[in-house]
């Protein structure tokens, strides 16, 4: 009884999340124009008053597409407000505009502790939140109805894939670790 119960409700998760899958879009990603402030390593914007947090590429990253971060600098950057802290898809320079993430929030740079991490195909997420209540380290967060992975929190335990007894894991198998 109790597992044809977990069937129908992983069953109605699916259906649900099928119909938010087909009305998926981008993003929509808010413009922040201020000044720039590094406290402890880690950067910030002053923008119309407020202070906020950005996630933001590794700097080598930044140097490779000549993006040169400068406390009280002007920058303008396009990206989403996830738990108060800015995840930045986009940095506007003089001349040009840098992709930082693609249209699902994935980074668009590598690195070696990247490698292996596990990763969410966001056309196959329904939005359900059952990897987010299960994440230990609280690497998983929602981005415009879709689940997404910080790299840099994730501890490669495999839960929100694969489950840990009462979860049974992604019920679309939306998570996949990287190889």
């Amino acid at each position: 009884m109790l597992k044809s119960l977990f069937l129908f409700i992983t069953l109605l998760i699916v259906v649900i999340g099928s119909i938010n899958l087909f009305s998926a879009e981008k993003p929509d990603l808010e413009l922040f124009e201020g000044k720039l402030k590094n406290m402890g390593g880690e950067w910030f914007i002053i923008s119309d008053g407020d202070f906020f947090q950005l996630a933001l590429a590794p700097e080598d990253f930044l140097l490779e597409n000549n993006v040169v971060l400068t406390p009280k600098e002007p920058l303008k950057a396009e990206g989403v407000i996830v738990d108060e802290v800015i995840s930045v898809f986009r940095i506007h320079t003089n001349d040009s505009i840098i992709e930082l993430r693609d249209i699902s929030g994935n980074p668009l740079w590598q690195e070696d502790k990247q490698i292996g991490h596990y990763k969410i195909n966001p056309k196959m997420c329904i939005g359900c939140k059952l990897c987010v209540s299960v994440c230990p380290t609280d690497a998983i967060s929602m981005v415009h109805g879709r689940a997404v992975i910080n790299a840099d929190k994730c501890i490669d335990c495999g839960i929100c894939e694969n489950g840990n007894g009462d979860y049974q894991g992604c019920p679309t198998n939306a998570i996949k670790k990287q190889e």
